[in-house]
């Protein structure tokens, strides 16, 4: 009888998360007799993520209970949101609880593999067997996604359907996701319905479906077909449908009913993402108790973890503080200090937030003394929740006049960001200003609705030089206005075809406007559509004759 040997894996460079040095003899075992030599080790999520930044790994072995500050899906999901991981990284959850899977499942982010203990050496060898012919198969695919060539995805995509293989899912999938990302949307419509078509349970089609409704603004069949998901067995734990349900209806202009959405997908799910966006949502919506539940939550799961971040605490603060428990805002912002030491933010928010408190205390000197600091080293003029911080003390404090200047610069500084507007709403209600709310709101927006529309009359006019100009005087002004961003990068693909000549400095600034928004609005429709007709416009400009 011939002896069946496990199969062999050089080259590859490992890294094993496990807090019990003997898991970590053992898996280390494990690899070497798959013919893995270069291991690391690491005994906690700092120290992984530590090496994770310094070298390249082509596999992680994970502990899923690390019995630290983080778990290993948490270390997962943070690796993964601040891409850390590169795309031919595999990472293997090893867990001792079955229920893992459906834990996986429900969240943003799943491992390539999950192993039950004990797992042994052919656990591991066969998974990862298979995962490298996945990653075979998917090679070219991967190559022209490294690229950022979605075209050339489509085009491998097709080639690996047309063979009718094991992995025709697998590229119908990944066909689909870029088609949405092209801005695309009936093509993916159709094929996400070709998908239902041969499987209708499958919940990767039937979500893609959803959002490439969502991203026509078609929000009620969104809605419709996202709450199906949830309605479904299959379904019931994705959070990613609770998302498309809460965005179509904040897109309706209904925020009450996604603050709902989204509580309910951080009841399902109580990751501490889930937990932040809802308590983010329920603030902007003024349920200052639900917001408090779900921040103290987050702040919770990651206090002195990796995956800790400084906005979790300054919300909850501010939240403590709106609701009258200035003392407990102000103990939670004394022990957060020294972890968000090094934060370029933390320190002189936690300044207005405590001038705040102050104020509210009937303490003045000492609010005037905490906004001097806050007002010295803080960035103005940004629509964010630091500046809108900053805008509460100063009216508290009772300088009416600069509270109402940096509201309005607030809300000119992003003028179509409903988040900001609701921000900014509740500051004046609360500060007693209720009155000046229309007057704010729309005051901050009107300047800039203006400038847009000036320089779109001047492009109609057919003053295409002008009308440029004026919308590049409005982003200088307002580098971060997305409205004014989307603005000026299609004003200036309009001077492109129009010109139906390459102008490079023109091409340059669309592309950093682009790379600018998707920054500031990571998962906008928008934008998509916008990067869309720029890519039409460069395949219109390449019939062209260059110029400098």
């Amino acid at each position: 009888m011939a002896i069946q040997t496990a199969p062999s894996f050089p080259g590859i460079q490992a890294l094993i998360i496990d807090d019990m040095s003997v898991q970590q003899t053992t898996l280390k075992g494990h690899l070497g007799m798959l013919g893995i030599g270069k291991i690391d080790l690491a005994s906690t999520a700092e120290e992984a993520t530590k090496l994770i930044k310094q070298r390249r790994y082509n596999l992680i072995l994970c502990d899923y209970n690390l019995n630290q500050k983080t778990d290993g899906q948490q270390l997962f999901e943070y690796l993964r949101d601040n891409s850390l991981l590169p795309a031919d990284c595999l990472f293997f959850m090893i867990t001792a609880e079955s229920t893992y899977a459906s834990v996986a499942a429900a969240t943003e982010h799943h491992p390539d593999a999950y192993l039950l203990k004990p797992a042994t050496a052919a656990d591991i060898g066969d998974r990862l067997k298979t995962q490298l012919e996945k990653r075979a198969a998917l090679l070219p695919i991967t190559q022209r996604q490294l690229k950022d060539d979605l075209p050339g995805v489509l085009s491998e995509c097709d080639k690996l359907l047309a063979q009718q293989n094991r992995w025709f899912m697998q590229a119908l999938q990944i066909k689909g996701q870029t088609l949405l990302k092209l801005g695309k949307n009936d093509e993916a419509k159709a094929v996400y319905r070709s998908a239902l078509e041969k499987r209708p349970e499958l919940v990767w089609a039937q979500l893609g479906l959803a959002r490439a409704h969502k991203a026509a603004g078609q929000y009620d069949e969104a809605k419709h077909l996202a709450q199906q998901i949830i309605q479904s067995r299959e379904g019931e734990k994705n959070v990613a449908a609770y998302d498309v349900v809460a965005e179509a209806l904040e897109a309706q202009g209904d925020s009450q009913a996604a603050m709902w959405v989204l509580r309910d997908a951080a009841t399902v799910v109580p990751s501490a993402r889930r937990q932040r966006i809802a308590g983010e949502s329920a603030y902007r919506n003024g349920d200052l108790d639900t917001a408090k539940e779900f921040l103290h939550k987050a702040a919770k799961a990651t206090k002195g973890s990796v995956t800790a971040q400084a906005q979790d605490t300054l919300l909850l603060a501010q939240t403590l503080v709106d609701l009258g428990e200035s003392a407990e805002a102000g103990k939670l912002l004394k022990e957060a200090a020294p972890q968000y030491q090094n934060s370029p933010t933390f320190g002189n928010v936690a300044l207005a937030i405590q001038a705040q408190a102050e104020a509210k205390a009937g303490k003045p000197e000492e609010a005037q003394k905490l906004l001097a600091k806050a007002r010295a080293t803080m960035r103005k003029g940004r629509a964010d929740f630091a500046s809108v911080a900053l805008a509460k003390a100063e009216l508290l404090s009772g300088n009416v006049n600069e509270g109402l200047k940096l509201l309005s610069s607030a809300v000119s500084a992003d003028h179509e960001n409903p988040r900001i507007k609701q921000l900014v709403s509740n500051t004046l209600r609360e500060t007693g200003h209720e009155d000046k709310v229309q007057a704010i709101v729309e005051a901050g927006a009107i300047e800039l609705e203006n400038r847009v529309k000036d320089a779109r009359k001047l492009f109609r006019d057919s003053q295409i030089d002008e009308a440029v100009r004026a919308i590049e005087g409005a982003v200088h002004d307002y580098p971060e206005n997305t409205g004014v961003l989307l603005q000026a990068a299609q004003i200036n693909c309009m001077a492109l075809r129009l010109k139906k000549v390459h102008n490079y400095d023109m091409i340059d600034r669309v592309q950093l406007y682009l790379t600018r928004l998707e920054k500031l609005m990571p998962t906008s429709d928008r934008v998509v559509m916008m990067r869309r007709y720029f890519r039409e416009t460069m395949l219109e400009l390449e019939k062209q004759p260059a110029q400098a």
